[in-house]
């Protein structure tokens, strides 16, 4: 192909020829003429307000939607973190596998599981209030030292640290029931839902 026949001015192709037609169509437009004096440029404004109206709506209907998806717990169930909360997800699934491992030494066979869940469970706490600043040396200070007031489940707390205590002290002589246990660990998870833990 020769220097002087480019792709623009290609007799096949021949850009400025379209770039001339699509201009002459707008001109067109422009100088239509429409009906009972209708002017043109009032039309477009016309046209171009409903369609943001229009945007405006749908704008608020999905966003709408995603409001009520969110509100009916779908995206937790499908456990799909969100952007930039991968540090907070991996926080959330060790705090979960303890819990986890709890309730599966609630639900064993073996007594001495059951001891090991309420055990577990108390270090829990324990870390829980130690982290929240609740003073004391362990966990039954910081229990005293804590406000009915803003710990609504102090009782619960106090109730299932008090059988710890018993494992604790006296060994394989304090008799546990897996029904006991389960009712202890309900106690603890109580507490654990106030606190945010669960």
């Amino acid at each position: 192909m020769p220097l002087e026949q480019t792709f623009t001015t290609s007799k096949y192709l021949n850009l400025e020829y379209w770039f001339f037609k699509i201009l002459e169509f707008f001109r067109a437009l422009a100088n239509l003429e429409l009906p009972f004096g209708v002017d043109v440029y009032e039309l477009y404004r016309l046209i171009l307000s409903v369609a943001a109206v229009v945007a405006v709506i749908y704008i608020f209907y999905f966003w709408m939607r995603i409001y009520e998806t969110r509100k009916s717990g779908i995206f937790d169930k499908l456990k799909m973190p969100a952007f930039g909360a991968e540090a907070v997800v991996v926080g959330e699934k060790k705090k979960n596998d303890r819990w986890q491992n709890i309730l599966m030494h609630t639900a064993s066979p073996n007594p001495s599981d059951w001891r090991l869940a309420i055990i577990e469970a108390d270090t829990i706490l324990d870390e829980l209030l130690k982290a929240q600043g609740y003073g004391g040396e362990n966990l039954g200070e910081r229990l005293k030292n804590s406000n009915p007031n803003t710990f609504a489940t102090l009782d619960y707390a106090w109730e299932a640290h008090k059988v710890r205590n018993k494992i604790a002290h006296e060994g394989s002589q304090f008799v546990l029931s897996q029904y006991e246990t389960q009712r202890i660990i309900s106690l603890f998870e109580r507490v654990f839902k106030e606190l945010g833990y669960i």
